[in-house]
């Protein structure tokens, strides 16, 4: 879409506030200027935009938040109602909502009230023309549905909750501890959250990989009524508080209903309670005045302004909860009055004696009051409240060492045994060096998967191997490819599948078919937690990284290649797609384009397809090597071979950049796989 960039300077003018909107910090009189300078090619005009956020209770666009109409401007001054607001621009209703430039919902905007007040210009590309622009469902199929209109009989009200659950539960007779969040909307999914998504789900299914955490989070939904079922506390400005009620109901009907039906930890150790903005003020109130319950609270940017009462409950309170922990999170700029009180809060704690050890408080200078801030300290804050329940540890910088006791043809042999990684479950990782390696001249790198089983057949599990090492030193003495270095990530069986499955494509499939294949996974005790996009953040935001600083190698594109097999051919091709300033090729062997097992009518293939056509990289810098057998699971790839070649047709590949290539015959192992092994190295590093 060709938008038209109009800009506009505006002085900010001051003037006064007529009457209060309802928001969740001190009115004072500074002012935000707030423009919308750039919009779609085809907005009409005649229509009025609104700006609708948490200091108006997010309505979708009340009257005086219409912005006034400066010929292709808008603009509106909002009077500080809080130090840091949350916003969205409509048409005047939530079916109105901008969107991004590809039609899909935005991430909410956030504006910071300052000394140096400023004009802030806003750009909209796209208004949401109701429910066909619905947001696709990013909640993990570990998140179950607990109750849609569960009774809260302290409030005569009822409330969606749900559960996620661990990778692993429905494969052990482990109990675990249990997390509840408020905001249950924003938890989960990025299709029913009103201010963005925290990714809890995504998360803990990562620190179950990395960490082996394992943690069951019950989210609970908010109401219209949030500020006062998050507050125990009165304030002038609000309705009666309905705090107390709403812990009581947690901690006296929901975690007994929770506790009967999962294999809950029930102790308060191994249970906590989490929230942010007023929810982090009502976390706090709860770890305080039930610490036989809940022994742990995340307390992400509290709404400690509240009420002044909230310090003295908790002096009173101090004694009763000694044991219980307690992580504090701040941005610096979520404004001057959220720090000083949380600073008000933490010097109250020290000075009257609670223990040093129980509780920690993160400030981060680029913080603002938003779910994209609290989703990405989500993960630090989880790894400290639940430490005892870490059962992987990691031991600092990754070292590598030569490997002795692996017969190569030439070269060698380094390894990091459990390469550290926030993303994915630790594994070792091997680097092949070629012969006379040396530190005066600089080496292309080409990512291999599955590394175990690349080099040496006494040591794999069916006594083949790829003969990377043979084919590689023989190219490289022969002058037919560049002088390279393999790096190889090791597999884990288990978890193989779920690492290499282009999860991306999986959304390609329609959501009865998504379903089908949950349930056929869940009554085979076969996990859909797809960890493909984790793993690729390892390969490049990790273990590149690593290389690139220890060994003599060019960094750049042009120079970095990836290559597998099967499910690692799937995974490769993935890398090109959503990394392309990472690797220039791929080599992607005997490629898995079944997906799963072997079936009649597969949709996934065509998942696959229409996923490449939308995200193949340009054929002006990037290079695609594919082939097939017609033995054993080979079998079953020929057929796809014309799809693939019409998909990269489409988008312009030719000879010189793509191939896919056809071995009659051959079968699905690394013995064939090595004997052709120089065809796919030469169209990769060919001199």
């Amino acid at each position: 879409m060709k938008l038209k960039l109009t800009l506009l300077i505006i002085s900010v003018l001051f003037f006064s506030c007529k009457g209060q909107q309802k928001g969740e910090t001190p009115q004072d009189k500074k002012v935000a200027t707030i423009v919308v300078n750039f919009l779609p090619k085809d907005h009409d005009f005649s229509k009025d935009i609104y700006i609708s956020g948490d200091f108006e209770d997010w309505s979708g666009g009340k009257p005086e938040f219409k912005m006034e109409k400066l010929g292709k401007l808008y603009r509106i001054k909002i009077p500080m109602e809080k130090e840091t607001i949350n916003f969205k621009f409509t048409l005047g209703s939530w079916e109105t909502v901008e969107l991004d430039s590809q039609g899909f919902d935005v991430e909410n905007r956030t504006y910071t009230y300052d000394e140096n007040l400023k004009t802030s210009t806003y750009a909209v590309w796209n208004w949401s023309k109701g429910n066909k622009n619905k947001t696709a469902s990013t909640k993990q199929p570990n998140v179950e549905t607990f109750a849609e209109t569960f009774e809260i009989p302290q409030l005569n009200k009822t409330r969606k909750i749900q559960v996620y659950l661990p990778p692993n539960y429905a494969n052990t007779t482990e109990s675990y501890p249990v997390l509840y969040m408020h905001d249950g909307q924003n938890v989960f999914d990025k299709a029913t959250s009103y201010s963005g998504e925290w990714e809890v789900d995504e998360t803990l299914n990562s620190l179950h990989q990395t960490h082996g955490l394992d943690v069951i989070v019950v989210a609970i939904d908010n109401s219209e009524e949030r500020m006062q079922e998050y507050s125990a506390w009165t304030s002038p400005k609000y309705k009666l508080p309905q705090g107390q009620e709403y812990v009581m109901f947690i901690a006296k009907t929901l975690k007994p209903a929770i506790d009967a039906k999962y294999r809950t930890k029930k102790d308060a150790q191994n249970t906590a309670i989490m929230g942010s903005s007023m929810g982090g003020l009502i976390s706090h109130y709860a770890v305080f005045a039930h610490p036989d319950v809940f022994g742990k609270a995340g307390v992400f940017s509290p709404s400690f302004w509240f009420s002044e009462d909230t310090f003295s409950f908790t002096k009173d309170n101090l004694a009763k909860a000694q044991h219980s922990k307690l992580y504090y999170l701040m941005g610096e700029k979520e404004g001057e009055v959220m720090m000083a009180n949380l600073n008000k809060m933490l010097k109250l704690l020290n000075e009257n004696g609670f223990p040093k050890d129980q509780f920690t408080t993160k400030f981060s200078p680029d913080g603002t009051h938003s779910e994209a801030f609290w989703r990405s300290e989500l993960k630090t804050a989880l790894l400290w409240l639940f430490s005892e329940n870490i059962k992987i540890q990691h031991h600092g910088e990754p070292v590598a060492q030569e490997v002795k006791n692996v017969t190569l043809a030439s070269g060698k042999l380094m390894r990091v045994v459990d390469f550290p990684s926030n993303y994915i479950r630790p594994r070792n990782v091997d680097v092949w060096l070629p012969e006379n390696y040396s530190k005066e001249k600089k080496y292309n790198v080409l990512y291999m998967h599955d590394g175990q089983m690349l080099y040496d057949a006494s040591t794999t599990w069916n006594k083949q191997e790829w003969k990377v090492d043979e084919v590689a030193s023989k190219l490289m003495k022969e002058g037919k490819v560049k002088d390279f270095i393999v790096v190889s990530p090791w597999n884990i069986a288990e978890i193989r599948w779920q690492d290499y499955f282009p999860q991306k494509a999986f959304t390609y499939l329609d959501e009865a078919t998504q379903k089908t294949f949950r349930e056929e996974a869940e009554k085979n005790n076969f996990s859909l937690n797809f960890n493909a996009d984790n793993y690729l953040k390892f390969l490049t935001e990790e273990l590149k990284p690593y290389i690139d600083n220890t060994y003599s190698v060019k960094t750049d594109r042009e120079h970095t290649f990836v290559a597998g097999s099967s499910m690692g051919g799937l995974i490769s091709m993935y890398a090109m797609c959503e990394y392309p300033e990472i690797y220039s090729a791929a080599a992607c062997i005997s490629t898995h384009w079944v997906g799963a097992s072997p079936r009649e009518d597969n949709p996934i293939p065509n998942a696959f397809f229409a996923y490449m056509r939308d995200h193949l990289p340009s054929p002006k810098t990037h290079r695609f090597y594919f082939d097939y057998g017609t033995e054993t699971l080979d079998k079953h790839y020929p057929q796809y071979a014309p799809n693939v070649d019409e998909v990269f047709k489409e988008k312009g590949y030719t000879e010189a950049n793509y191939t896919n290539l056809k071995f009659e015959g051959t079968n699905h192992s690394e013995n064939a796989w090595q004997k052709r092994l120089h065809i796919p190295f030469t169209f990769l590093l060919k001199k």
